[in-house]
């Protein structure tokens, strides 16, 4: 890999710059396909790849080096940070295990309802914390669910953990929290349209996906993997909740903080506020939850929970998206290849957006590597043809959530598909339909409901 990175290194020199590509240009080109290279075969740590962009884009003369690692310190970093303190927190007073053992015991022992019930728990948990954290979590209850049932039945097995799967990453679309791909939209959307996206504004735009999403990759998975039984039997010993060793009190604190939080973040959309609202307080209920007296969490503990690479790989991404507007690639390749396909309908471009970034995540697998690089590509266009760029960001930035196709594109697939019970083919299978019924969705959503909100 390192022979072919220097390879294209040697291009980019060598080769003559295509007419309107000013030469930075033609670098920040070969420091793309590198990227792209080294994230879709993870030949070194996905954030070792960021960190080389910033590296790459500075040694070449594409960005100063100011610029490009200012980008880990980009305040979108801080929704996906306090994201990850919301999940140290329901993780440290066992919360998020309290609220999915509720979930089963509500659902009863009916397969498909208790299907639905564990991919809604997965849902409305990875809203605010991490997908990956959620799956991990959920899998073994279902796991030692599974377990107990009478026969071998693979599609129950399949549906299930398939279904977990596909709940995290649908859960993740509706806040500007629930996953990377989200805050990277709504930062680009201010940067390159002058578009503030609020709290509210988001959940507007990402909840009706969820609610839509759901119940069809539930259907789907039902009917591609009909479940051999009605009922299961549930082990009494996953349902046992192990007394908390915290004080109640604490509990209420992160409670109201977290509420807080949430409150302050809606209250944008009703009332004035200082500018980047959605960040401050992202970073002061952070810096609350972390407070001696008032807090209820130490460093140790969210120090855990954080996972600093995610937050070096926004970073990267972010640099890159910079580094081909900056250096005028997205504008040459708005003038001299998108901007053939004409004065296309809006539904159209939806569909030809999302369907390229979503079939794009198998190559870069990572959906935060996606969105950063085709959300800055769908606003330069849909200025380029008088669209809507909030229509069409979103487009690429929820169809990079559109992980459904391979157990690599990202880790719930991958700690779902850990489990054995189902193979790459069976999640292609559904993941193909599931991905189709997403696209179409999109177009109704956006050009139905985005209307009357918007």
């Amino acid at each position: 890999m390192a022979g072919i990175a220097l390879a294209i290194l040697a291009a980019v020199y060598l080769l003559p710059t295509p007419e309107g590509l000013p030469p930075e240009g033609m670098r920040m080109i070969g420091i793309a396909l590198i990227a792209a290279l080294f994230w879709s075969t993870e030949v070194v740590p996905i954030p070792v790849t960021a960190l080389l962009i910033i590296f790459l884009q500075s040694t070449l003369g594409v960005l100063p080096l100011n610029t490009s690692l200012g980008s880990i310190a980009h305040p979108v970093n801080s929704l996906i940070f306090v994201g990850f303190v919301l999940s140290a927190g329901l993780e440290k007073f066992g919360l998020d295990r309290q609220i999915s053992v509720s979930i089963i015991k509500i659902a009863g022992r009916n397969v498909r309802k208790l299907l639905f019930a564990m991919m809604a728990i997965v849902a409305v948990l990875s809203m605010w914390m991490s997908n990956t954290s959620t799956v991990a979590l959920v899998v073994p209850i279902v796991l030692s669910m599974l377990a107990v049932s009478k026969g071998d039945n693979p599609n129950m097995k399949r549906a299930f953990l398939i279904g977990i799967a596909y709940a995290g990453t649908i859960g993740g679309i509706a806040t500007p929290v629930g996953t990377p791909p989200n805050p990277i939209t709504i930062g680009f959307l201010n940067e390159m349209a002058g578009i503030n996206v609020s709290f509210l504004d988001w959940i507007m735009i990402g909840m009706p996906f969820t609610l839509i999403l759901l119940p069809l990759a539930w259907l789907t998975l039902i009917l591609m993997y009909p479940p051999e039984v009605k009922e299961i039997d549930i082990p009494d010993e996953a349902l046992v909740l192990e007394e908390t060793q915290h004080k109640k009190s604490d509990i209420r604190r992160f409670g109201f903080i977290f509420a807080t939080i949430v409150i302050l973040w809606v209250a944008e959309s009703f009332m004035p506020v200082p500018a980047n609202w959605l960040y401050l307080v992202a970073i002061g209920g952070s810096i609350a939850m972390c407070l001696p007296i008032i807090g209820v969490l130490s460093w140790k503990e969210l120090s855990r929970e954080v996972n600093w690479g995610v937050l070096i790989l926004i970073g990267g991404g972010l640099a890159m998206g910079t580094g081909l507007k900056e250096s005028g690639v997205i504008d040459w390749l708005v003038n001299n290849y998108l901007l053939q396909l004409g004065n296309v309908s809006t539904p159209v471009l939806i569909i030809i957006v999302a369907g390229v970034t979503s079939l794009s995540i198998m190559f870069f697998c990572s959906i935060t590597a996606t969105s950063t690089a085709f959300v800055p590509l769908a606003i330069t266009l849909a200025i380029e043809l008088n669209a809507n760029p909030l229509i069409v960001a979103a487009a690429a930035g929820i169809a990079s959530s559109f992980a459904y196709l391979l157990p690599a594109n990202t880790p719930p697939n991958a700690i779902a598909y850990a489990s054995g019970h189902f193979t790459t083919k069976d999640m292609m299978k559904a993941g193909i339909i599931l991905l189709a019924l997403s696209i179409v969705v999109f177009v109704v959503i956006s050009q139905l409901l985005w209307p009357l909100i918007f």
